[in-house]
């Protein structure tokens, strides 16, 4: 017979002033943040404890401020966007759809967007409809130089050679896929006896790894550089730059120099399957460290489950060196009718 875990977890950190991801093995339906700082200061009309439990909205929850003048506790309700958000990364659904105005040609493109108020730089974002530019659909790309309410860079990208002058849409990706090394789509590769290769999202890879590489054939001229498809490689050196300067790289112990050049697709070309960098065997610096006999590095499955802790005064993270306590509990059963 399966036992469900109905149990409690605990722990203490000391604020950075930044929201924090608290990473529990069993899940949980309820939290209590007592921010023992400011419990034991005089009444300065902050957050001393905080409780959140399954059915409550997301981001908010329970708050218990310290009076200024009697130090007394008066609850309310934790302001929008400033409590608890459970974060479970093994889901990664995009956020919704927004819209964007245009993708121009420069090196790198610069997505035109007023859309910007859920986005930082470092986020990734998926490119889905576009009037032009649909070599970019379906594709990630970690973004940079963020204006808000103005335009982002699609930072690895190279120019694209036909822009997208109207309409279109992104989406927000939360978390990287579920196993690591994750594949990544590869925006260039170097002519040269140690190949660079450059990724459009942010990489995890580690020097020694083996991967595969993925350049299917989509015209006469792209993805170019054939000759490397399905080829076997180890990672020989990391984050070198590339011939823009981008060092989100992967350098490889394959000799390129004699290779056709590698070319991105034009908006015109038919659908296609994206180059890529693909992870493979078990020569990797986390296996070797584990001493693992796993299946393959591919296979490391890395989702975790837990709950933010949002940063502020009001909020159950507290400010700049806090000490705060937590429980969590897990229940045998919920009921939120």
């Amino acid at each position: 017979m399966s036992v469900v875990f109905s149990g409690t977890n605990q722990g203490r950190f000391t604020s950075d002033g930044e929201s924090l991801i608290v990473f529990l093995r069993s899940d949980l339906d309820w939290m209590w943040v007592k921010n023992q700082t400011v419990s034991y200061a005089a009444g300065a009309g902050t957050g001393a404890e905080f409780y959140w439990q399954r059915g409550m909205t997301q981001g908010r929850g329970t708050i218990y401020t310290k009076t200024a003048v009697t130090g007394a506790l008066a609850v309310a309700q934790i302001a929008a966007n400033a409590g608890f958000y459970l974060i479970d990364t093994s889901v990664n659904l995009p956020g919704p759809s927004l819209a964007l105005t245009g993708i121009t040609s420069a090196n790198p493109p610069v997505v035109n967007t007023a859309n910007t108020s859920s986005l930082s730089d470092g986020d990734v974002v998926r490119i889905f409809s576009t009037v032009g530019a649909l070599q970019l659909r379906g594709l990630d790309f970690t973004i940079a130089n963020l204006t808000p309410g103005v335009s982002f860079e699609l930072a690895y990208m190279a120019a694209i050679a036909s822009a997208n002058p109207g309409a279109g849409t992104f989406r927000r990706i939360p978390f990287s896929p579920l196993y690591y090394p994750s594949t990544r789509f590869i925006t260039k590769i170097s002519q040269a006896t140690e190949a660079i290769v450059t990724l459009s999202v942010d990489h995890d890879f580690t020097i020694g790894q083996v991967v595969r590489l993925i350049v299917p054939t989509v015209t006469a001229l792209a993805f170019g550089m054939t000759e490397l498809d399905g080829m076997q490689a180890t990672i020989i050196a990391i984050d070198e730059a590339d011939v823009d300067g981008v060092t989100n790289t992967i350098t490889i112990d394959i000799d390129t120099t004699g290779f056709t050049a590698f070319a991105f697709p034009l908006t015109t070309a038919p659908g296609f399957t994206p180059a890529q960098v693909v992870p493979m065997g078990e020569n990797t610096a986390e296996a070797l460290l584990a001493g693992a006999n796993i299946l393959g590095d591919s296979t490391n499955n890395t989702g975790k489950i837990g709950i933010l802790l949002t940063a502020g005064a009001s909020s159950p993270a507290g400010v700049l060196n806090d000490v705060v306590y937590w429980v969590a509990g897990k229940s045998f059963m919920v009921d939120n009718q």
